[in-house]
C-alpha cells in the first residue's frame, strides 16, 4: 500500500482578496448536484453544505434523518481507501487523514419490522453508487481493517452528530488549513460558517468578519455525550435488525 498523505493538499496560495459575497447556505441551494459543492479537503463544509442543501429543499427528506459522521481516531492519522485525494486508477493506494467528515441518512422509525436502513453521503469518495450503503462503505473505505497485521490503534472512530445540530453549532474561520502564510489547500469562495459562534448581534461585525473555531470539539473522539463507535460497531449497527437511532446508542 502507498500512503498519499494529507499533506498534498498543500499549495502555495495567498488568502484570496476582497470580501466572498456569497453564503454556504446560498450556494448550497443553487448547486445542482451534491457533487458540485465539492471543496478538496474541506470536508467538513462539503458535509455541512450537502446535508444543508438536503434539509432545505432538494429533495423529499420525510423518510430519512441525517447525521454528520467525523472520522479519526485517538493518533488524528486515519487510512482511507477509495478517496478522490488520489487516482480512481489507484485502487492500492490510500490518503492518511488527520480526519473525514461524511453525511449519514438512516429511514426514519416506522410501525413495521423492518430495519433502519443507513447510507452514506460522501462526496470525497469514488465508491458508487451514491449514497452508498453504509455497510459498502466500510468495507471499501477500510479495507485494511481486516488484515491482522495491522495496526489497531490506526482504526476509525466515527463521531456521529446529529445534522441540524451541527448546522447550527458549527463555526470555522478555515485558519487550520492556513500555515506560515500559505493556504494548505485553496480555500472556499463563499463565506466561512461561522453560524455557532455566539456573537452580540448589535457588535456590527459580519460573518467573514468573525474568527474561531469548533471544529476539534467534534475531530476529537473523547469528551462527555458523544455517540463514538468502533469500526466493528458500525458495521454491526448498519446491519441489525433494531429502531435505535444512531444518538440513542451509547458511547465507547
Amino acid at each position: 500500500m502507498k500512503n498519499r498523505s494529507n499533506n498534498e493538499c498543500k499549495m502555495n496560495e495567498k488568502p484570496p482578496a476582497g470580501r466572498p459575497s456569497t453564503s454556504a447556505e446560498s450556494t448550497a441551494l443553487k448547486s445542482p448536484s451534491d457533487d458540485d459543492l465539492r471543496v478538496a479537503c474541506y470536508c467538513e463544509e462539503n458535509a455541512w453544505r450537502v446535508v444543508y442543501r438536503h434539509l432545505n429543499g432538494c429533495c423529499d427528506n420525510r423518510h430519512w434523518k441525517y447525521y454528520i459522521v467525523f472520522i479519526s481516531n485517538n493518533h488524528r492519522a486515519c487510512p482511507m481507501f477509495m478517496q478522490r485525494a488520489i487516482p480512481i486508477d489507484a485502487p492500492t493506494e490510500y490518503v492518511c487523514w488527520d480526519y473525514h467528515v461524511i453525511v449519514m441518512r438512516s429511514t426514519v422509525q416506522s410501525n413495521d419490522n423492518r430495519p433502519i436502513v443507513s447510507e452514506v453521503l460522501d462526496i470525497d469518495t469514488w465508491i458508487t453508487p451514491y449514497p452508498t450503503p453504509l455497510s459498502q462503505y466500510l468495507d471499501e473505505s477500510f479495507p485494511h481493517a481486516s488484515d491482522p497485521n495491522f495496526n489497531e490503534q490506526y482504526l476509525p472512530l466515527f463521531n456521529v452528530v446529529k445534522a441540524d445540530e451541527f448546522i447550527r453549532d458549527f463555526y470555522s474561520d478555515r485558519m487550520h488549513m492556513y500555515k506560515d502564510g500559505k493556504w494548505n489547500s485553496p480555500p472556499p469562495t463563499y463565506s466561512p460558517i461561522m453560524n455557532g459562534l455566539k456573537i452580540d448581534s448589535n457588535d456590527g461585525q459580519e460573518r467573514n468578519e468573525l474568527t474561531g473555531s469548533n471544529l476539534d470539539s467534534y475531530i476529537s473522539m473523547s469528551g462527555e455525550g458523544k455517540c463514538v463507535f468502533t469500526l466493528a460497531e458500525m458495521h454491526a449497527r448498519s446491519k441489525a435488525s433494531n429502531k435505535k437511532e444512531w444518538t440513542e446508542w451509547s458511547a465507547i
